[in-house]
């Protein structure tokens, strides 16, 4: 198989919450599927390997054919598929499949389905081209499920709200953290009345200081549980002097297992020791830039993102931070703002920013910078959650 073009999961993920934010409440589980079926293949197609899709609705003992296939059709879809072969076992042991072997289903190999719905009640299918890629299309698929599954199984109540508000703002630091010879600060803006991001701090001892800056894809309560179990999962792993490789790894397997909505978050946790020392994993997230006197270095090496693969390798990476260095973490939601042109501000203006205001303190950067920001936006309401990590090497 041939490498497709760059696949981004929190474009992907995005617009398919985005399609579902838009369709009324009272839409039945047919209409959603439909709608995200054309949007699959119409917009992600290319990028996913699919030539075409349809789905089929569960009756008694068989699925039937709901709509004609959506793309490029050089073959008929069966009008029904019955229960009981053994492509459908493996289907409805996996919930979605990929058919490339010598297990044939009946509409043809060289394919991939998925069940979604309560109980199972629809069938997907979507034929492949040559190109495809199996993490591509397993992450696609698993969001699907999972997004269609939870639109359906729950409403978006206040009180839901009101929890997932209580359990993020339980997460964020109270205060700056105070580490010898460093000036560390942190803030985060919500777009909505709860956000995805999450950042924290933790004394592992009197050398060394954890910090993590994360983005849980979605909104409300599933991603505020997210970030809760990531939180919750670094704190318990560097309590118990865990590898930092390893806790990361730990930590996808839980989400991955995870029933949300919200199946996958970025994520950067490093350990500062005093003599400048940074050990860290990426885990999919824009990368911190480390501004030096005459450099700029962005801490990039991890691995993918959070959750939609369980076995995913993660790498760690080192870094060594000088006197008068600073380290800048930060989200989408901060270099993604977008002024009335509609141009973003993007990480070079970022960098540019923090360099001239590279003297003042942490915490003055950080008020500075957002201020910089909402003006930049001509104060328009933000699209996404923003969260800023300022770390200073005093002289």
């Amino acid at each position: 198989m041939a490498d497709k073009a760059t696949f981004h999961p929190k474009t992907f993920y995005r617009k398919l919450d985005a399609l579902l934010l838009r369709i009324e409440e009272g839409a039945s589980t047919e209409e959603l599927v439909s709608l995200v079926l054309e949007e699959l293949v119409g917009s992600f197609g290319s990028d996913l390997g699919i030539v075409n899709g349809c789905f089929y609705r569960r009756r008694v003992g068989f699925f039937g054919l709901v709509n004609r296939p959506v793309g490029q059709c050089d073959s008929v879809s069966p009008a029904t598929i019955y229960l009981g072969s053994e492509a459908m076992d493996l289907l409805a042991q996996h919930k979605s499949y990929i058919f490339t072997d010598t297990i044939v289903p009946p509409w043809g190999n060289n394919s991939v389905a998925v069940l979604v719905g309560e109980e199972d009640e629809y069938l997907l299918i979507f034929m492949l081209d040559d190109e495809w890629v199996r993490e591509t299309l397993e992450f696609s698929l698993n969001t699907i499920r999972s997004t269609l599954n939870f639109s359906r199984s729950t409403s978006r109540l206040r009180a839901d709200l009101e929890e997932a508000d209580e359990i993020q703002r339980s997460l964020l630091p109270i205060k700056d953290p105070e580490f010898e010879g460093y000036d560390i600060s942190g803030r985060s803006i919500p777009a909505e009345l709860v956000g995805g991001d999450l950042f924290d701090y933790q004394d592992l001892a009197d050398h060394v200081l954890g910090l993590a800056i994360g983005d849980a894809s979605g909104h409300g309560l599933p991603a505020a549980l997210v970030a809760r179990d990531v939180v919750t999962g670094l704190r318990m792993g560097m309590e118990h002097e865990l590898k930092i490789s390893g806790v990361i790894h730990k930590l996808n397997r839980v989400i991955n297992r995870s029933r949300l909505s919200t199946k996958f978050i970025s994520l950067v946790y490093g350990e500062l020791e005093r003599n400048g020392t940074f050990v860290y994993v990426n885990a999919g997230h824009p990368p911190p830039y480390l501004i030096k006197k005459d450099s700029v270095e962005p801490l990039a090496t991890g691995g993918t993102i959070l959750g939609p693969i369980k076995d995913t390798i993660f790498k760690r990476g080192f870094a060594f931070i000088d006197p008068e260095d600073v380290l800048v973490f930060f989200t989408d939601g901060v270099i993604e703002r977008v002024d009335a042109d509609g141009e973003i501000f993007g990480e070079e203006r970022l960098v540019e920013f923090v360099e001239k205001n590279r003297k003042r303190e942490a915490r003055e950067i950080i008020d500075r910078l957002f201020k910089h920001l909402d003006e930049f936006g001509g104060k328009d309401k933000w699209r996404d959650d923003a969260t800023l990590m300022i770390l200073k090497r005093l002289d």
